[in-house]
């Protein structure tokens, strides 16, 4: 059981929210032990919204959370970063309700974080250990976790596009430098048609060829891909983002097919539901269950993704 950590001093971003097309401005600051991740929303008066399955709200292709009327959308590629290099403890101030999506990827994030410095603290880090499969979808789209000594993705996507097609890929995400090395630079992407139908629905209003990588009829538009299989790297970052929500270390080998944001939501809601499925391993006088909960019926399915 490793110690828990938080960040040595603030760590800020400034960019551009994909959804709102607003500049937005973030800063990851230090917390005590037990804390948590906790975004704070200063333009409501520093309203908290904490990153746990319970506030985790419906939203199309990306991430929200929501308490008492505050949002926080796409925090997915940050909670990714804070996960994999074992971030605990923080307070992100926000100046509004979206994080600015920077390259598309968690490399920014991973890499901010890293110069801020990473303090470990004096308690134990609990951890949820998962003792029994869960399983949740059907044949088009599956998610499933298994009894692990470690926390082990692999993913598998199946595009019906000639520049997508199937990928597949499996990675560490309990080794710092496999998530940094293979997941962290891998940005999001979209088909060209998808595209237009969420600008029609008012969204991807900050979308842009700096931040995303989109696939059209005569292939990749703008950069080139960092890596041949980009696409399933980008799904196994969105996987870790997402099951961060769960508060604590997950031991577990995960297996997705064609999975995305609403899929790993049931996930995490399913792993929750049912305390025969795992042990929460806490230090002595630590909490004897995980600090998240399954979110409220009609809150964790999103509309897509």
């Amino acid at each position: 059981m490793r110690r828990q950590r938080t960040v040595g001093r603030p760590a800020r971003f400034e960019g551009i929210g994909l959804h709102s097309g607003r500049r937005c401005r973030v800063s990851v600051e230090p917390a005590p032990a037990w804390h948590g991740v906790v975004f704070v929303r200063d333009d409501l008066g520093g309203r908290d919204v904490p990153a746990l399955q319970q506030y985790r709200a419906p939203m199309v292709n990306a991430t929200r959370l929501e308490r008492d009327g505050a949002v926080v959308d796409t925090p997915e590629h940050l909670l990714a970063a804070l996960y994999a290099l074992g971030v605990d403890n923080v307070r992100v101030r926000l100046d509004g309700p979206e994080l600015p999506i920077l390259d598309g990827s968690s490399l920014p994030f991973a890499r901010g974080l890293l110069e801020a410095g990473l303090a470990e603290q004096d308690e134990d880090c609990p951890r949820l250990v998962l003792t029994a499969p869960v399983s949740v979808g059907d044949e088009a789209r599956r998610l499933e976790a298994h009894p692990f000594d470690g926390f082990r993705l692999t993913a598998a996507i199946d595009f019906e596009h000639r520049h997508l097609g199937h990928q597949q890929l499996t990675v560490r995400c309990d080794r710092q430098e496999d998530f940094l090395a293979k997941l962290a630079p891998a940005r999001t992407f979209a088909l060209r048609e998808d595209v237009e139908r969420l600008r029609e629905m008012g969204l991807v209003r900050g979308g842009s060829l700096d931040s995303a990588i989109v696939v059209g009829e005569q292939g990749v538009e703008g950069a080139e891909l960092r890596f041949p299989d980009e696409f399933v790297r980008h799904k196994l970052l969105d996987i870790v983002g997402d099951l961060a929500l769960l508060g604590c270390p997950l031991r577990a080998r995960v297996l997705a097919w064609r999975s995305g944001h609403a899929l790993h939501g049931r996930l995490a809601d399913a792993l929750l539901a049912d305390p025969a499925n795992w042990i929460f391993e806490s230090p002595p006088g630590g909490p004897d269950r995980p600090p998240a909960q399954p979110a409220p019926p009609g809150r964790a399915g999103a509309r897509a993704g």
